[in-house]
This record gives C-alpha cells, structure tokens and sequence, in this order.
C-alpha cells in the first residue's frame, strides 16, 4: 500500500484528489489548518491539523511515497519547509501546484495578462518553482490553467511551450496528478502546464 501526504487537502483540489484517491490502495494523510472539515471516515485515512510552518510539521512526511501540495500564502517559505521536510524523511517524490504565467509562457491568443510580467501575484508561485527546481527531489510542477467544471480534456505543455488554452477542470488536474503520484518516473523533474485544447 503507498502512503500519499496531500498538504492544503481541505482546497478544491486537495479535496477533488482524495475522492480520486479514497477507494484505491492507498493511505492518505491529510494535512490542512481545517482537516477537521473534511468530511471522511475510512480506516486508510489520517486527518492531521496542522499549519505547514509548525516547527513539528516533520513528523508527518515520515514514511510518505509520494507528497501532493496545492496551497497559496507565503509558497516560497512553505516549499522550503517542505523540502527541508521531505529530505530529512528521505521523501523524494512531489507533485506541486504551481500556476500558468510563471514562465511568461502564455501566448497572446490565450492572454499575456495571465503572465508573471504582467501579473506580480504569480511572483510567489515562481519563486516557490524555482526552489523546487533548485532542490533533489523527484518532482513534478503542474501549472494548471484557470480551475473549472468544464469537460475534462487536457493536454500538457513543457516548460518551455506556449501554454495552449486558458482553463481546465479541477479533474483533469487530479487525474493527471494521480498518475504523476504513483509513477515516479512520469514527468520526472519536469514542469508541465496543463490545460484544455481550445
């Protein structure tokens, strides 16, 4: 049985990820400020409440498989807690959530708008990319496009593509997250935009 860590498991995504997750092989530990609210009961399944920054947040990356983290708020000191985390536990692999625009890799058919040069919220997101890429862990940053309940086709981009279309469902994202959780070679250091064909 793998052991999956989904740090911000009470967001849209966290919690779309764990019913992708819930019926399989796997045991979650699910770690948000609001685990409480999560409303599962399964005996594969931790509920933890708890801040990212906690000086005892450690404990909790022990014998993980895999890390899964959507979170937003200060990205570049919670990714260097986390990397700090996962390599003290011997934790290598980690599926990030980063944000399209990072790269200013968005064409101007989609909306240079959503680019980090015209955008300075997305500054956090590449900085918290960019420790990750720095890092020596086995990662996989996923730039979504905006989050919707659309249909779920995607594709993906590599880092240095234009992006190819300006939204995407928050089940495409966790379906392809789960293939990138459970094989560690899929999108191996890699940063990938994801997104629905326009």
């Amino acid at each position: 049985m793998k052991n999956i860590l989904i740090i911000g498991a009470s967001g849209s995504l966290g919690k779309r990820l764990i019913d992708q997750l819930l019926n399989k092989n796997i045991h979650l530990t699910l770690l948000s400020r609001h685990a409480e609210s999560i409303d599962i009961n399964n005996s594969n399944v931790d509920k933890i409440n708890a801040n990212i920054m906690s000086t005892d947040i450690e404990k909790y990356f022990k014998n993980q498989d895999a890390v899964f983290v959507a979170l937003s708020g200060d990205l570049p000191a919670m990714v260097s807690k986390i990397i700090t985390s996962m390599d003290k536990q011997n934790v290598s692999k980690l599926v990030f959530i980063a944000s399209m625009g990072i790269y200013n890799e968005i064409p101007k058919s989609i909306g240079t708008e959503g680019n980090l040069i015209n955008n300075p919220f997305l500054q956090n997101y590449r900085e918290a990319a960019d420790l990750i890429e720095d890092s020596d862990l086995n990662y996989t940053i996923m730039r979504p496009g905006w989050f919707d309940n659309g249909n779920d086709n995607f594709e993906i981009t590599n880092k240095n593509e234009p992006f190819g279309g300006h939204n995407v469902s928050r089940t495409a994202i966790v379906k392809y997250a789960e293939k990138l959780l459970l094989n560690t070679t899929l999108n191996s250091k890699q940063s990938i935009g994801i997104n629905r064909p326009e």
